[in-house]
């Protein structure tokens, strides 16, 4: 769970570091605070939400299980815990 977290977190953060870094290198010193126009700090948020969203979408996708058929809760066989499952 705190992979995931983590994960978000690093895609929210990436497109404001890459304009950040294109300020630093692409541009002078002295001009990099001027260049965050309100625009492109609108872009950087919105391209943010974005990924965030495609991030969560694709990581419910990939563990997502069978949707059909009857759920059986755990229980115990011989001593053994038998896990959940939908059969």
């Amino acid at each position: 769970m705190l992979r995931i977290a983590i994960t978000e977190i690093l895609l929210f953060v990436a497109p404001f570091v890459a304009f950040g870094l294109y300020l630093r290198f692409g541009r002078g010193i002295d001009r990099m605070l001027a260049g965050w126009s309100t625009r492109a700090f609108a872009v950087c948020t919105l391209v943010a939400l974005l990924l965030v969203a495609l991030s969560l979408y694709l990581l419910e996708w990939e563990n997502r299980g069978p949707t059909q058929g009857r759920y059986v809760p755990p229980t115990w066989q011989n001593g053994v815990l038998v896990p959940g499952h939908i059969e």
